[in-house]
């Protein structure tokens, strides 16, 4: 079987594990047009994932937790006996526990958040003072800056949350001025939000679920079904003559997907359209997805769209609109966390030109965790992760260690040397310049997440990090193009000798035109055994000589175009994930697989 035909079968194997296409699916770059028209005419929903970044956990996270909780003290074993919830190993044997006494919901159901809850603490005080210790962790990130100022330019007259923390208040604040130019209701003062809308008061902030430090909290299903009317019937009527985008919200509760379903009224809620945003690898609750559909059918524009995250949504919105691009810049709190991408330059002749081996990065992490702890450089951290076992990146900076990987796994590798800082850090243009632990981090991921490449392995030996093919899987016919065969066999015997040889492709990040570029450089690699002869080495050296002597002009082609498909596939563009995880931070990077070609010197 070729390398080709193994690439798509892989394809049509994960293809078969991914979510089904969505009805209604949208495009990002359309989203941006049509907000731009509309961006006075959609009110925003924040659920749990639009804190994420801000340092407050989710309710899938909590859901865990409370798992641990109650599996620990059910069995009579201090928490400790769970180091790391998040593990899937451990929460197989958690959920079979909670699903053998069949009292407790299924893994994922829609009520799992608020049972579990209600099971932990019962008393609706512990409840309070559960959330209280969450969302005191929270500072906003760069996604609430840009919404306080889409607040400021008047493109934001309502924000609807079911969060409890205070990260969109903060931040709009900060960016409006004063606290007194934001009108924030809650199921304390319901009235608020209607009387500051009947007298275009704006912005205002409702939040449905009731402050954090209210007396009316409510969070288990009892409490939701009977969630206070007035706000719930503000958010219909809001609807009604506005239209949504919600972000970072699961749709888990019954009450609010009535709202929202009650808002269709017929086709005639949701005028600016509803747009739901979704991580790409993530399925959405049913209730969500016949939300959408029901909105279609009624003729109302509604739409999934797919975004990484909450802060890069909006960082690609505040960019995107004439009106804020230079305002943008004044959010100086935090630096824009976002997959960064670059444009192309336009061709301004078509032949004679050059091939070069550097594969253009076309987007890259600019986001990574930041651990301030008491621990040495490189081998220290390196060490550290071997210790722990757990499937992290890390690199040194002056500031800290930067990582990448679950939050879990990360916390777990760094606790026994003292954190007393764990916070995010943006990867800026500037620290890729130059070598730094920045670039060093970026290389590392891009490198990982390669080595999961049908048919690739990808191995660091000493400051080299080296590619190789599987013979039984890359035949030799991947590197050949038309009439020029490049090479006869991927991996052999040098003839007389023990050293075995194989087909390499040396790899290396570069920062260059303002530019991420992934450099690959064929090569023919040895295994010389232990006692090896000096005259069967010089042989070796003597065969990789004359190998690859003989690799010039069509042939070097041949090399680079074979080892792009196989770091890329047939696709132009490849996307790529160093972990494939939602609950820490992860090098999501897209390449292209034609490299870069020179001009024409003049």
């Amino acid at each position: 079987m070729s390398a080709v035909s193994l690439d798509l079968q892989a394809d049509e194997t994960s293809a078969a594990a991914l979510p089904p296409v969505l009805t209604g699916t949208m495009e990002l770059p359309t989203f941006l047009r049509l907000f731009q028209l509309r961006k006075a005419q959609v009110m925003w929903f924040l659920g749990a994932g639009a804190s994420r970044a801000a340092g407050i956990k989710t309710a899938g996270d909590m859901i865990w937790e409370f798992k641990q909780k109650l599996y620990c003290s059910e069995k009579k074993v201090p928490l400790s006996f769970i180091t790391d919830p998040g593990d899937p190993s451990v929460q197989h044997k958690m959920q079979a526990h909670f699903d053998a006494q069949g009292k407790y919901p299924a893994s994922e159901a829609e009520d799992e958040y608020s049972v579990y809850f209600d099971a932990t603490y019962p008393l609706a005080k512990d409840r309070r003072a559960y959330i209280d210790e969450q969302v005191k962790r929270g500072t906003p990130s760069y996604g609430h800056y840009a919404l306080g100022l889409l607040m400021r330019e008047g493109f934001c007259n309502a924000v609807w949350t079911t969060n409890f923390d205070h990260t969109v208040e903060d931040a709009a604040f900060k960016i409006l001025g004063s606290s007194s130019k934001i009108v924030v209701a809650d199921l304390g003062e319901p009235r608020k939000f209607t009387q500051a809308w009947a007298e275009a008061r704006w912005p205002v902030y409702g939040k449905l679920h009731g402050d954090y430090q209210s007396e009316n909290l409510k969070n288990t299903a009892a409490e939701l079904q009977n969630q206070d009317g007035e706000m719930r019937k503000s958010l219909v009527g809001a609807c009604r003559g506005q239209g949504l985008a919600v972000v970072g919200y699961s749709g888990r509760d019954a009450s609010i997907m009535d709202a929202l379903n009650e808002a269709i009224d017929n086709g005639r809620g949701f005028p600016g359209g509803l747009f739901w945003f979704k991580r790409a690898a993530d399925t959405p609750y049913q209730a969500v997805t016949r939300l959408i559909e029901k909105a279609r059918s009624a003729g109302i524009d509604a739409h999934f769209v797919e975004v990484e995250t909450f802060d890069e949504l909006f960082s690609d919105i505040t960019r995107f609109l004439p009106e804020t691009e230079k305002a943008a810049q004044s959010i100086t709190e935090v630096t824009r966390p976002r997959l960064a991408k670059a444009d192309f330059r336009v061709a301004t002749s078509t032949t004679p030109a050059i091939r070069t081996n550097a594969l253009p990065i076309i987007s890259h992490p600019a986001i990574c965790r930041m651990v301030v702890c008491e621990i040495g450089g490189w081998e220290e951290i390196q060490a550290a992760i071997k210790k722990s076992g757990a499937d992290i990146i890390a690199q040194r900076c002056s500031a800290g260690v930067l990582a990448f990987g679950r939050d879990a796994d990360v916390k777990t590798t760094f606790e026994p040397h003292k954190i007393t800082a764990f916070d995010t850090h943006a990867i800026t243009p500037d620290r890729l310049v130059k070598p730094s632990g920045e670039r060093s981090l970026i290389g590392d991921a891009l490198f990982k997440a390669l080595g999961y490449r049908p048919g690739l392995r990808c191995e660091r030996r000493g400051s080299n990090v080296l590619l190789f093919p599987e013979p039984s899987i890359v035949k030799s016919s991947m590197f050949h193009v038309g009439d020029t065969k490049a090479i006869d066999y991927i991996s052999g015997r040098v003839r007389g000798t023990g050293i075995t040889w194989t087909e390499a492709c040396s790899l290396r990040l570069d920062y260059r035109l303002d530019r991420l570029w992934l450099l690959i450089e064929p090569l023919v690699e040895r295994t010389i055994p232990e006692g090896t002869s000096e005259k069967d080495v010089d042989l070796s050296r003597e065969f990789v000589r004359e190998r690859q002597a003989r690799r010039h002009n069509k042939a070097a082609n041949a090399m680079i175009d074979g080892w792009s498909r196989l770091i890329a596939g047939d696709a132009s563009t490849l996307r790529l994930r160093s972990f494939n995880i939602s609950d820490g931070y992860d090098g999501d990077f897209e390449m292209m697989r034609v490299s870069g070609f020179s001009g024409v010197a003049s």
